[in-house]
């Protein structure tokens, strides 16, 4: 699946995604990453963490899911320079990959590599 995800470089919109009243549009990536790894969750907590006034005043949002091998996983949001704003513990995933990265800018959430 990350060979998959890498080859996506495109970041226009291509689908949405609502929850808590948030909509944000989705990359290409991001919808196969979605559909592929079954985390509309992870996205149900990026709509969700747009209530958080320091997450919703970033221009850009770096979000990152570590997955352990107990298959707990942490999921944070921060500026991109080091500075984190929203983090939770995540008690077990079935996310397939050890780690990914999202960045939200101006409603899009796209991969690292889309931009």
């Amino acid at each position: 699946m990350r060979q998959d995800l890498a080859g996506y470089c495109d970041a226009e919109p291509a689908g949405r995604h609502h929850h808590a009243r948030v909509t944000l549009q989705l990359t290409e990536g991001v919808m196969h990453l979605a559909n592929e790894a079954g985390c509309f969750w992870l996205l149900d907590q990026v709509c969700a963490a747009q209530a958080d006034p320091a997450v919703r005043r970033l221009t850009v949002q770096i979000w990152t899911l570590g997955v352990s091998r107990d298959r707990s996983a942490a999921l944070a949001c921060g500026d991109g320079r080091g500075r984190v704003l929203h983090d939770r513990a995540i008690a077990w995933t079935d996310f397939p990959l050890t780690a990914v990265a999202l960045r939200v800018e101006a409603g899009l959430v796209a991969l690292r590599s889309e931009r």
